[in-house]
This record gives structure tokens, sequence and C-alpha cells, in this order.
């Protein structure tokens, strides 16, 4: 389909760089990077991306994706070349590894890219395709489903850790109020890009999950896969008040992100990823304060 689509392309060399749950992606002579989505919502998402990320790279002070080949695969839907953003990924592991002062500085910058999407204009984003995320009305949903699906899986004790867990955000109405705004919705470590000496953040990808919804939801990958101490930090960088509460709301969305991986597993009909769903919520509850 490279070839075909776009000629002017010599291709030298060609490996891959993994696949994702609606993504696969290669990597063509060391320095353009192809993804393909592989169903109808990473295709719905891909567009998002390739209408919303222009918009963005002269507000963000990291480099992000830009598209500059934008073909068709046979069934419609799109795919996208891009030179590979600089950087190597962070990852979970290497979070471990970074010196207080380079946390310092990443806080810093998380904190500016946040602030970026958050005064981005809402309209314009929506003109781009971006979708309302209402929290409320998927956490209403998604208590339905854990109760239906998968609370006969569970035992007494994980079913009433789960059931005071959704209580606590669906009855708590200061959790409610926000105003919308543009977030990421993915930002882990797996989509930071770090320069070679691991001191500062060079890029950030994946904007599929980019949405217009509650901007404290873009804390909940820093706490589920950074810590709560740099995630405290990153929220003080961006001046937020009240953090302790702040906190506890985004522990309330951990808890329902890893509730969602289950009932995914579920849906699958995959053992192995129904149990690690299960390893996941006694974990959280293990290490929940409350």
């Amino acid at each position: 389909m490279i070839k075909d689509q776009f000629p002017d392309m010599s291709i030298q060399s060609v490996e891959s760089l993994g696949e994702g749950f609606r993504n696969y992606a290669i990597l063509v002579n060391g320095e353009w990077v192809f993804r393909f989505p592989k169903s109808q919502q990473g295709a719905d998402e891909l567009n998002k991306e390739i209408q919303l990320l222009p918009l963005l790279v002269g507000c963000v002070k990291v480099s992000i994706p830009q598209f500059v080949y934008i073909g068709r695969q046979s069934d419609g839907s799109p795919f996208v070349g891009y030179r590979k953003v600089q950087g190597e990924i962070l990852g979970e592991d290497g979070m471990n590894t970074l010196l207080d002062y380079v946390k310092d500085r990443f806080a810093l910058q998380l904190a500016d890219f946040m602030n970026v999407l958050s005064s981005f204009p809402v309209e314009i984003a929506l003109h781009a395709g971006v979708p309302i995320r209402n929290p409320m009305k998927e956490i209403l949903l998604l208590k339905e489903a854990v109760e239906r699906q998968a609370f006969p899986l569970l035992n007494d004790s994980l079913r009433d850790y789960l059931t005071l867990r959704f209580q606590s955000y669906l009855k708590h109405p200061g959790f409610h109020r926000y105003t919308p705004a543009l977030i990421h919705g993915d930002l882990s470590p797996d989509h930071f890009l770090m320069d070679p000496h691991l001191t500062s953040l060079t890029g950030i990808i994946d904007f599929g999950d980019a949405a217009v919804s509650d901007p404290v939801y873009d804390y909940v990958y820093l706490l589920e896969d950074c810590d709560e101490p740099f995630t405290r930090q990153v929220m003080a960088c961006r001046g937020e008040v009240g953090l302790d509460e702040l906190m506890r709301k985004v522990s309330l969305f951990v808890t329902f992100d890893q509730v969602s991986y289950l009932i995914e597993g579920l849906k699958a009909g995959d053992r192995d990823w129904i149990n690690e769903g299960l390893d996941l919520l006694e974990e959280d509850r293990a290490t929940c304060k409350g």
C-alpha cells in the first residue's frame, strides 16, 4: 500500500514497531513510522488525530506526530506515515530510573503540556472531530456492566470494595463539577519520549483517546503508572488546589480503569486477560487508601 500510494518513497527497510488493541505500526527506513488501524474504532481515532494534531503542533513545546503521508487501506480506513518522533520511549520501568532533578523538569514539562491542552479552544477541538466524554454516564454504564458480568466471578470482599468505590464517585457532587477541556486521554510512560540521556521529555505520542472531558482524567495513568508523589508534583506545577481530594478522585478513576480492563477481557473471552484483570483489582483494593 505504501509503495502503490506513495511511489516517491523508496523503501529500503521495514521493521515492526509493535501492535496494540486498535493499531499496528512499522518503521520504514529507520525514520518513518506508519500506523495502520485494525478496527473501525482505530480508524475513527486516527481520523480524529489527522484533524487534531496539525492544530496542536504550534501550541505544544514537545514534539508530536506530524502526518506527512495519509493513505487508504482496502477497506477505506486511513493509514498514516510520519517522521519518527525523536527520543526513546520512557516506559513504566524507565520512570524508576529518573533522577530527582529530571523528575522535577519532567513534571514541569508535563504540566505545561497539560495546560496547553486544557486551554485549547473546545469548539475548535469539537470541530476537528474530538468527541465529548461524560465520565458520569460512562461510569454508570460500567457499574451496570460489572455487576452483571463480573460480580459472579468476584469474592464478597472485592464486590463490596467495588460497590463502595462506585458509590464514592457517584454520590460525591463535587466530583461531577468540572469545566470540559481537551485531554490527551492516555498520558502513560509508554507514550512519553525522552532524550538519549533520560534528562528531558522530547515528545508525546498516541492521541487516539483524545476527548473533551473532565481534565482530571489526564492524571489517571500518571497515578497508575508513575506513582502518587510524581502525580502530586505535576498537579502542584499546574497550580492545582485541594490535592488530597483531587487525588481521591483520580484514584477512583484508576479503579474504574481496572474494572474496564476486566470487562474487556470478559468480552474477548480471554482467560489470561481476565485473570490479569482480577489480579489488578485485587492489587487496587490492597493499595487503596480510602
